[in-house]
């Protein structure tokens, strides 16, 4: 006996519909919080990457992964925290220059970059 999904379907697709919402709002504060914070910390590139930046990705769980250029040595947990805090969500930042994955980021992330 086969039995409707219909219901299970819609609160699926609703629930898509405001992760992609939730997701497309972490982006555009995450760029408004680096054009008005990054340069406390010493950042003047980054780099947003992982599954926020990925459509249909993005769940209730997923944290906002940043990689960075520069920063001001030992304000890497600052910037997290102080990102963290503003976003209301978990954010992973790393420093490029110790990271392995350093190129993939670099050609798949979406950068943000200092204006002078």
């Amino acid at each position: 006996m086969a039995f409707s999904t219909h219901l299970l379907n819609a609160r699926l697709a609703r629930e898509k519909q405001q992760n992609e919402q939730i997701r497309q709002q972490l982006l555009q504060q995450t760029f408004d919080w680096l054009s008005a914070n990054a340069q406390r910390y010493g950042v003047e590139r980054g780099y947003v990457f992982g599954s926020v930046i990925e459509p249909n990705r993005f769940t209730q769980r997923s944290d906002v992964d940043l990689a960075v250029e520069t920063h001001k040595i030992g304000n890497i947990c600052g910037l997290m925290g102080a990102l963290s805090a503003h976003l209301c969500r978990d954010v992973d930042c790393v420093p490029l220059n110790q990271c392995h994955f350093a190129p993939k980021i670099r050609k798949t992330g979406l950068v943000w970059t200092a204006k002078d």
